[in-house]
């Protein structure tokens, strides 16, 4: 059987409902910041948005609840859920733990066109290692696991690998710990580029052991900086 040619049989799901439609595109303003953190969603404005009833703007509502991305307060108004810096680190934690499953069944099905297209984004990765373009970096990352994870011949795992790695992409603190620990950079580039060498060498140990500390690489390099940090700087 033909894995990769699956044609995302869980994570490209054309929508088949009004529903799905309203859920994918209220998820996708909240992963885009469009709806920031504790900004409540009006379901009467989207219903008249999308030219549809509230039935299936609630039914979005209650899926995107159920995963997580958005809240219902005590007056039943559906509000987006904000990760707080403790939900970061379980995420990462997770996403670790997945990320091991996922680079073993990847490394005995990926092919030498793909890994090119991984040092290729690896390079892409190096040309914007600074500061200055932090959002650049941060996109060429996203796209290097993506590409690796085409090769994850087990559909399931992707969807979930994918559904982790959403929640912790709309977290703020991603963004502000890379902001604020200029090292972080250069230690995550280094990091894919290890990476690299092991999937051409097909090192399945190296792999586990990489992509583990590479996942915990960003909630490491916070909780160092908070013990050197000053109190104000460790509310933030």
């Amino acid at each position: 059987m033909n894995h990769k040619n699956d044609i995302g049989r869980y994570e490209n799901r054309f929508p088949r409902t009004m529903s799905e439609y309203i859920y994918s595109s209220l998820k996708e303003a909240i992963l885009n910041n469009e709806f920031k953190p504790n900004q409540r969603i009006n379901e009467k404005e989207i219903a008249e948005r999308f030219h549809v009833s509230r039935t299936p703007v609630r039914e979005a509502v209650l899926r995107l609840a159920s995963e997580s991305f958005i809240r219902i307060d005590s007056y039943r108004r559906a509000v987006v859920k904000e990760i707080s810096y403790e939900e970061l680190k379980e995420i990462m934690e997770v996403l670790a733990a997945l990320d091991t499953l996922a680079i073993s069944l990847a490394i005995d099905t990926i092919s030498p066109r793909e890994v090119s297209k991984l040092e290729k984004l690896t390079e892409k990765m190096a040309t914007v290692c600074n500061l200055k373009t932090v959002d650049k970096f941060m996109q060429a990352n996203a796209e290097f696991h993506n590409e690796l994870w085409k090769s994850v011949p087990n559909g399931f795992l992707r969807e979930v690998l994918y559904l982790v790695r959403d929640k912790k992409e709309r977290c703020a603190y991603t963004r502000l710990i890379v902001l604020k620990s200029p090292g972080f950079l250069q230690r995550s580039i280094s990091h894919h580029w290890e990476l690299l060498k092991a999937i051409k060498k097909r090192d399945k140990d190296k792999l586990r052991m990489l992509i583990v500390e590479h996942h915990h690489l960003l909630v490491e390099t916070d909780d160092l900086g908070r013990k050197n940090d000053p109190p104000a700087i460790r509310e933030i």
